[in-house]
């Protein structure tokens, strides 16, 4: 295989600018925010603070003095992933998905769009882990990282116990004088007096909302228009590509409504649901999620932290081309504090 048919990572990454990403709602909504690091673990820093009044004195006497603020440092490692393939040295000469009868396309075409095809594969795949562990974050406040060659490891943010909640029989939503509305308003005022954080979405599992919208109470109060430059629209808000798999509904007061139903496939091949069946879940700006990234533990790389490096490189004999995108990932909930989830059913 020649030179020219072969690109550097530079050349790669620009490949993976132009491709379309999978649905990543709660990664884009809650963990907006990307830190690279180039060291193998990662600090984190939370700042305790305290609810106390400031105390009464006389003018005429001395001021009383406080306890400093004080703060927790927590460390992670990322975990690794790196997708990989090898590219069938046949495929430049046989003819593509959509190409016509009898190939009107080089074999250099072929060989480019080859390429690109599973740059987009690996990318997705990353992308999708990710908007998992932003997932699990969102239910658990927690998620368990094993794979081939690497030991099960849970990494636990510390959300309180009793944000992480399954209804008891009589409290399950559908039961006789279980208000859905009673309870998210309850939830919120949990997570406000935990962290002082403020909840501004409720996102509904499909089956969570369909419960939910069967309670006058809460149908009476939901408003499901836009406000657009001053005039008034109906109908779904209309999201990115990447956030399709959620669907705005309305809102009360300060919470917008959302139904979530984004799936995955497990390495059995069999569908799974990104949330668990008849999960709520509260969140908003206050999380302050992040997407960290760690260092890419390739020669190649500089021993850098990049979102992606994708590598291409080929053995002599038999010619074969091997592409692989590598990523040190670690989704955070700054704040795990400011969100909640209760299984409702």
């Amino acid at each position: 295989m020649s030179n020219e048919m072969m690109y550097s990572s530079r050349q790669l990454v620009r490949v993976l600018d132009d491709l379309v990403v999978p649905h990543t709602f709660l990664l884009d909504r809650y963990f907006p925010d990307v830190h690279n690091f180039t060291d193998e673990k990662i600090d984190f820093d939370v700042v305790t603070k305290g609810k106390k009044l400031a105390p009464f004195v006389s003018p005429v006497v001395q001021g009383q003095v406080r306890k400093d603020r004080g703060f927790t440092t927590t460390t992670f490692e990322p975990a690794y992933v790196k997708p990989k393939h090898v590219l069938d040295p046949t495929k430049p000469f046989k003819r593509r998905a959509g190409e016509r009868i009898g190939g009107d396309m080089t074999p250099q075409a072929r060989h480019d769009a080859a390429v690109a095809q599973l740059l987009s594969d690996e990318r997705d795949e990353i992308l999708r882990r990710l908007e998992w562990m932003a997932a699990q974050a969102l239910v658990f406040g927690k998620y368990t990282v094993e794979g081939e060659n690497y030991p099960k490891t849970e990494v636990d943010f510390g959300r309180p116990v009793g944000q992480t909640l399954t209804l008891l029989t009589t409290d399950r939503w559908g039961e006789t004088g279980v208000e859905p509305l009673d309870d998210i308003e309850t939830w919120a005022t949990t997570v406000s007096n935990e962290c002082g954080g403020v909840i501004r979405d409720v996102i509904f599992d499909p089956l969570a909302w369909q419960l939910a919208r069967k309670s006058q109470k809460l149908l009476d109060a939901l408003d499901n228009r836009r406000q657009a430059s001053g005039n008034v629209e109906l109908g779904p808000i209309q999201l990115p590509r990447s956030l399709t798999s959620a669907r705005y509904v309305g809102s009360i007061g300060d919470f917008d409504f959302w139904v979530y139903n984004d799936t995955y496939e497990d390495e059995s091949g069999v569908q799974q649901k990104m949330i668990p069946d008849y999960a709520v879940i509260l969140a908003g700006p206050d999380l302050e999620g992040v997407r960290a990234f760690g260092a890419i533990r390739d020669p190649k790389a500089g021993y850098q932290s990049v979102d992606i490096y994708p590598k291409m490189w080929e053995m002599d004999d038999p010619a074969v081309v091997f592409l692989m995108s590598q990523s040190a990932p670690l989704i955070i909930p700054s704040r795990p504090s400011a969100s909640f989830c209760a299984i409702v059913r």
